[in-house]
């Protein structure tokens, strides 16, 4: 038989490639049964095997393959869904961010789905009905013999309750050698959407004349009466509209009961809906002043060129309201709108403000709601073309949109959007535009402080730009004062945390009854514990860095990897008692506040106070209304916050955010600085900030003083172009980790070797980054700079040869290895 015959009897049988959620590049063959091949689809989920008696939730990814000779490709078990739960063009969009970020399809896959959508696994075992021949058994096999023949199929952890773990597992396994019993893999969800009841008029009842001759044939039942006029009322007459059931319920103080008289006598019916994750609240438009509405008007021009428009506008210029007009002509349009925001926090206090702006649901998604909810999010997108606007931080940018039409990033400068722990290393503001891109959709980046990159983009002509330059209602920038922290210190002025000028500050502004941001860039107590008599410190077992003291828990915590102890009350080295914390944190700050402003009502916003769902709502609520007087954070506060009552801003330690081995660290303080000093004097009266460094000549402390945006710019791009870094080159970062030093060090050298031999000087490193070892691994870093003139298509293929290389390689495949494309 000839090889062409071999391969087309091969590919006679139907097979599909699945995305399995492993950390795999690529996808993979199964062979789909003859009974199944009608299900299969693209988007649907299916069961595959995979490895040794593993089962898991794949999803279909091309149908109808060839396969390769010499191939025996596995069945699948069953296809789980009735229809696709992703798009065609997510799927698009995955293979580009897998080829762009260097990541495989399965990363991308579990970056993309809500959990709810992967599914876990439950080993069952039943009696196999081929096996009619029976031995002499052991106890334990009689005993699950028995247990199957009453329960028809039993999961493995309900027979483990029965008797010993060991001797069950045994028996199962002897049981299964006899052909006795059956193992399947029972995968099931592990959440639904969330869903409401709705009550509907039936088709019979949704005609005047039967719904008119109905109430008149309810006088003798008034409860039944008036549940059916106060549904007439919320529903506005419309006869075709629905009420949620417990609205209805409550509005005509009716119970279950006599809806469902009502529901027997084929009135109503009850229709099951996705819950909706916000309500809508119908309040007065908006208008834009004369500055907003030319920037309106110039970014819908810049838009029939462009694809990506940049907004600068100043801290406090009405950016959102320029978002908000472009949000309901889109919407208006038939269009949906993707709102992104760098944290998570943030979608708080926007939610509320765009349900007033737009007059619209709102959509939110991001990690910290439920499965649940997210789900239910997923699924109403997938259901639907209805204009939507969806708010959610970078996750959002996966959900299975129809119709969309603009995108938002808001606060497109920060780092936030772009994810750092787990492949894929995606930059949602670089992906937002690629999207737009494929769906015929706009992209608005905005910030008061845009990247060197974005304005630099803007600047060549390849995005549109617009700017705000005043603040609205005309108030002015606040004043920047800085604090010589080197006098403070000499003179022992209080705490070498608090400056005199700051706490006349915070006195003065008490006074005035204004509110007051403290920000410190560090969580915890103090981020240091030394003895005072040998010199030791607390440092983590696992990572190279010290452990913070957190006085609430009074324990010593590594922010990297969790690892914790009780502080303790002698030197573990020396058994010396003087042991002293070291440095402050925004929980060494509130307790300072606490006693030198004793009636001052104060509060702390970090990651530490803001764990749960609904705290960060609650800490902006209680700001808003005034019922704090002093907020100390982190940078959540520095973040696009907008409150009105502030009247001072103080930076406690501006020396942390450029002491940093970054080439962006520069730019950064610049643009933290400027945020978090634009929360100040936003209504009413000028705000002032108050900044406290040990390096008062600091050239980017000159630039934030005078809101000098275009001089830090003009000196970062000079710069950047003398020691070719981006925008003028594009880096790719590798990190190799392990457990051993010295190993890590070998397979660094050795694939830094491979990268020389087809990029040559463009390789830097391998280097130890700025901590060596993170959670027990070591750490060492290499970086690839690329000119605009190399391909990056034949770049990736280069680098792909080498991992290729390093995996292959029988001393190095051990080695884990990282790839960040753009890194942040």
């Amino acid at each position: 038989m000839s090889s062409a015959a071999t391969f087309a009897q091969v590919s006679s049988a139907y097979h599909i490639q699945v995305i399995l959620p492993l950390a795999l590049r690529g996808a993979f063959t199964y062979r789909v049964p003859e009974h199944l091949v009608g299900d299969v689809e693209i988007g649907r989920r299916v069961v595959v095997p995979f490895g040794k008696r593993r089962y898991y939730a794949a999803l279909i990814y091309k149908v109808n393959v060839n396969v390769p000779i010499g191939t025996k490709p596995k069945d699948i078990s069953y296809v789980m869904d009735d229809l696709p739960v992703v798009t065609d063009q997510q799927l698009l969009f995955w293979e580009w961010m897998a080829e762009y970020y260097m990541s495989g399809l399965g990363p991308v896959m579990n970056t993309a789905l809500p959990n709810a959508l992967k599914l876990s696994s439950k080993t069952t075992i039943a009696l196999n009905p081929a096996f009619e021949e029976y031995e002499a058994f052991t106890d334990d096999e009689r005993m699950i013999i028995a247990q199957l023949s009453t329960h028809e199929q039993m999961e493995v952890s309900q027979l483990e309750a029965l008797s010993s773990k060991r001797s069950i597992q045994k028996a199962i396994s002897s049981l299964l050698k006899k052909g006795v019993v059956l193992t399947s893999e029972e995968m099931k969800p592990q959440t639904k959407p969330r869903t409401v009841e709705r009550v509907e008029l039936t088709p019979a009842f949704q005609k005047e004349e039967a719904l008119n001759g109905l109430i008149e044939g309810l006088s003798n039942a008034p409860k039944q009466f008036e549940l059916v006029m106060r549904f007439l009322e919320i529903t506005g007459g419309d006869l075709l509209d629905g009420v949620n059931k417990p609205l209805l319920l409550q509005r005509s103080n009716a119970t279950s009961a006599i809806l469902r008289s009502l529901m027997d006598k084929g009135v109503f019916q009850l229709i099951e809906v996705f819950a909706e994750s916000e309500e809508a609240h119908a309040v007065d438009g908006f208008e834009l002043n004369e500055e907003q509405a030319q920037v309106v008007l110039t970014l819908k021009e810049q838009f029939d060129t462009k694809v990506c428009c940049l907004l600068q506008g100043v801290t406090g210029s009405g950016k959102t309201l320029v978002y908000a007009e472009l949000i309901r002509e889109t919407l208006a349009a038939g269009k949906q709108v993707l709102y992104l925001v760098p944290e998570i926090a943030l979608t708080t206090q926007l939610v509320q403000r765009m349900k007033h702006l737009v007059q619209q649901e709102v959509q939110v998604y991001h990690s910290r709601f439920t499965d649940r909810e997210r789900l239910t999010t997923w699924l109403r997108l997938l259901d639907s073309a209805n204009p939507e606007l969806v708010i959610g931080a970078r996750s959002a940018l996966f959900l299975p949109f129809h119709a969309l039409g603009l995108i938002i990033v808001d606060e497109e400068h920060e780092s936030s959007f772009k994810q750092h722990e787990a492949s894929p290393l995606y930059s949602a503001r670089d992906a937002a535009i690629w999207m737009a891109h494929a769906m015929g959709a706009k992209v608005l980046i905005g910030s008061a402080t845009p990247s060197v990159e974005s304005t630099y983009s803007a600047r060549k002509g390849k995005f549109g730009f617009a700017e705000l330059k005043k603040r609205f209602a005309d108030i002015q920038l606040p004043s920047v004062h800085i604090v010589d922290m080197t006098k403070s210190k000499r003179a022992d002025v209080m705490d070498a945390s608090l400056s005199a000028e700051l706490v006349e500050g915070i006195k003065a502004a008490m006074v005035q009854k204004q509110q007051v941001i403290l920000f410190q860039n560090r969580r915890g107590y103090a981020p240091f514990l030394m003895c005072e008599s040998c010199g030791w410190s607390a440092e983590c077992v696992n990572c190279d860095v010290n452990l913070t003291f957190h006085k609430h828990f009074e324990k010593m915590l590594c922010h990297y990897c969790g690892y914790n102890y009780k502080l303790p009350k002698n030197c573990p080295q020396c058994n010396s008692a003087k042991l002293k914390v070291k440095g402050f944190g925004t929980e060494k700050i509130e307790n300072q506040l606490e006693t030198i402003f004793p009636e001052a009502r104060i509060a702390r916003m970090d990651l530490d106070t803001t764990r749960k769902k609904n705290a960060f709502q609650n800490l902006i609520t209680a700001f808003e209304e005034g019922s704090i007087d002093i907020l100390v954070g982190t940078q959540m506060v520095s973040k696009g916050l907008d409150f009105e009552n502030v009247g001072l801003v103080g930076v406690l330690s501006a020396d942390s955010l450029w002491n940093r081995p970054d080439f962006r660290a520069f730019e950064r303080a610049y643009q933290m600085l400027t945020q978090v000093s634009g929360r100040a004097g936003r209504k009413g009266r000028r705000g002032r900030v108050l900044i406290q460094t040990f390096r008062v000549d600091h050239p980017v402390l000159e630039y934030v003083i005078n809101h000098s945006y275009e001089g830090m710019y003009q000196h970062q791009i000079s710069e950047r172009q003398q020691f070719a870094y981006p925008p003028y080159t594009r880096i790719m970062q590798f990190k190799l980790m392990h457990t051993d030093a010295k190993f890590t060090k070998e397979a660094a050298v050795y694939f830094a070797g491979l990268l020389r031999e087809r990029f040559g000087k463009r390789i830097l490193g391998p280097e130890e980054p700025t901590i060596p070892r993170i959670r027990g691994r070591f750490i060492r870093q290499i970086f690839l700079k690329m000119e605009g003139s190399l391909s990056l298509k034949q770049s990736r293929k280069a680098v792909w040869e080498c991992i290729d290389l390093l995996e292959g390689h029988e001393s190095y495949r051990k080695v884990k290895f990282q790839i960040d494309v753009d890194p942040l």
